[in-house]
């Protein structure tokens, strides 16, 4: 009974309503929950053809928002959405990879680094929420950045907020997949950190996977220098600059202005992969550093989305998954509102019309003219 009333009002409604809740609500599927489909099935597979095989799932500044920096109305709609649309495309990306490892690039929360203890309680928990283990043997790697622990600018590195960084997100020097003769070297340029090289022992067969938020190439230092050498990476993944680029660098030129060049952003070029052969570039002595584009809309830039490498043999694939390009979707939704917004203007206009509201009707008492 209920429902038929339903559908009685329902086709009482004027015809330019019918189809403006049918657009709205065909609208948000496609927004929220197609839209997601459809670019995961644009995604390219990186086949694994021996069982020497690696899938790494690369998660560069995903920055969650926090409560202080943005005071405007809205900023609690607007962290909700960057948490949604950070949820949904990490799961996407997982469906796809079935990673054995998932590194975390730095800047996991845009105000980590002046966040007070119950305010880094609460980013933390929203973060483990977006971005859960997918299955117990997945190994999780994360790092941290400027905004995590201070270093750019006038926001100073701490010791509170690295020894805060360690405890909640279990920060290691190194990691070891020991079935897939793999290690991950943790090396931050903007502390000066990098692993003890005490008990490192040096197996040809292994993979050598240096990750570091700020990129080690580009404008390279003593630091960089020193890290390269005795790491000896065969890959380097990096992040902080928000885009996509890749730079392949001989050894002798390391001090030189490397050039970065973009990576999968052309239209025509999205989805392609890249392969590179790691015994060829050893001995040519080329070190090879891909940058990861950011995963979160709200970083200023239109192309977001996350890295995807398979390490197989000697030689390692690449490629960006790419996302939804959500201001585009946003934009849509503010002129659809627009409708919705003129109601609510002439209802609440309707309500307190005999109060106050100035299209209300006067009435006017005249006396009557006097007759000469």
């Amino acid at each position: 009974m209920f429902d038929k009333c339903r559908m009685r009002n329902f086709g009482k409604l004027h015809i330019f309503w019918k189809i403006y809740l049918s657009t709205l609500c065909l609208l948000v599927i496609y927004n929220e929950y197609l839209i997601h489909i459809f670019h995961s099935l644009q995604w390219s597979q990186l086949e694994c053809q021996t069982d020497r095989c690696l899938k790494i799932l690369l998660v560069a500044d995903p920055q969650i928002l926090g409560n202080t920096f943005d005071k405007k109305l809205y900023w609690p709609l607007a962290n909700l959405d960057s948490d949604w649309h950070l949820s949904k495309t990490y799961r996407k990306a997982l469906q796809h990879t079935t990673p054995d490892v998932i590194c975390f690039l730095g800047d996991l929360m845009d105000e980590g680094s002046v966040a007070s203890a119950v305010q880094y309680d609460e980013y933390y928990a929203r973060f483990a929420n977006i971005f859960p283990q997918p299955k117990a043997s997945t190994l999780m790697i994360y790092i941290p950045g400027d905004n995590d622990i201070g270093g750019e600018g006038r926001d100073q590195i701490t010791e509170e907020n690295v020894r805060r960084f360690r405890q909640y997100f279990d920060e290691q020097p190194t990691w070891e997949l020991t079935t897939h003769k793999a290690k991950f070297f943790n090396v931050n340029r903007f502390t000066g950190f990098m692993p003890p090289t005490d008990d490192i022992s040096w197996d040809s067969e292994s993979y050598s996977i240096m990750l570091s938020h700020m990129s080690l190439l580009k404008n390279a230092n003593s630091f960089s220098e020193r890290a390269i050498d005795v790491f000896r990476p065969q890959i380097i993944f990096s992040a902080h600059d928000h885009v996509s680029k890749m730079a392949v660098v001989h050894k002798s030129d390391l001090f030189r202005a490397s050039d970065h060049i973009l990576l999968n952003t052309d239209r025509n070029k999205r989805n392609e992969i890249s392969s590179f052969n790691l015994v060829n570039l050893r001995y040519r002595q080329e070190l090879l550093e891909i940058m990861v584009p950011t995963c979160s809309y709200r970083m200023g830039v239109m192309k977001i989305g996350y890295g995807y490498a398979v390490l197989d043999g000697d030689e390692l694939k690449y490629t960006v998954l790419w996302t939804s390009q959500r201001f585009y979707q946003l934009a849509i939704y503010s002129l659809m509102i627009i409708p919705l917004k003129l109601l609510c203007g002439q209802i609440w206009c309707v309500i307190f019309k005999r109060y106050w509201c100035c299209c209300r009707s006067r009435n006017r008492n005249y006396l009557p003219l006097p007759i000469g």
